[in-house]
């Protein structure tokens, strides 16, 4: 609702989303006779502390990699606080911050770091992270706290599997009456070291045209 005074200030509020963007306020003012005119104004919606994690697309099983967040500080003091890294297993929702973080001192994993920021100035903070073969996505979650500001910011990550899946056919022709035995050749004779298997399937049907039919 606009509200003017007598001297044609025109004043209104609003309640702004959660939404760290930008916006733009077009006016449009007019009298009776026609006589009109147009403004175009913007704002800025932000925090005063801000947390920005810098995280890759996705992650690699066995990769070494850091994650780093940029904490910005639009106050117009200097602030000093904590920023914190959680780790969850985004199919399970398992906690996995210990299983992935690297010891910070050969002893132990902290999750927490501390930051000191000047006014309107940037920091950044980091954690080194080693990912495992046994987790799909990685849901992760950035928190900065700081005096009575604080921000985060929670994503997820999909984790890509360095293995091929190599699938291995033996058709098998069995007539009536008849017993037969079949080896998977590839299967008994590999030497892999890194094989893993994943999945026996046995398809039968008594007219094998119905798989061209498929």
């Amino acid at each position: 609702q606009l509200q003017t005074d007598n001297k044609g200030n025109v004043t209104f509020s609003f309640t702004s989303p959660e939404a760290l963007t930008k916006w733009k306020l077009q006016l449009l003012a007019h009298t009776k006779d026609l006589n009109s005119s147009v403004k175009t104004l913007e704002t800025v919606t932000q925090k005063e502390l801000m947390v920005i994690p810098n995280a890759p697309r996705f992650l690699r099983e066995g990769d070494n990699i850091v994650i780093s967040t940029k904490i910005a500080n639009l106050s117009d003091t200097a602030l000093s606080g904590q920023a914190e890294l959680q780790l969850v297993d985004a199919v399970t929702g398992k906690d996995i911050t210990e299983l992935l973080l690297k010891p910070f001192d050969k002893l132990r994993v902290t999750t927490q770091q501390d930051f000191t920021v000047n006014a309107k100035g940037n920091t950044q903070v980091s954690w080194e992270l080693t990912i495992p073969n046994n987790v799909q996505a990685v849901q992760y979650k950035v928190i900065a706290k700081a005096g009575d500001f604080s921000d985060g910011e929670q994503n997820a990550l999909p984790v890509l599997s360095n293995r091929m899946l190599v699938t291995e056919t033996l058709p098998m022709w069995v007539r009536s009456n008849e017993t037969r035995t079949f080896v998977l050749d590839k299967l008994k004779t590999n030497t892999s070291t890194t094989l893993s298997n994943h999945k026996l399937t046995l398809e039968m049907t008594s007219n094998p045209a119905w798989y061209a039919v498929q």
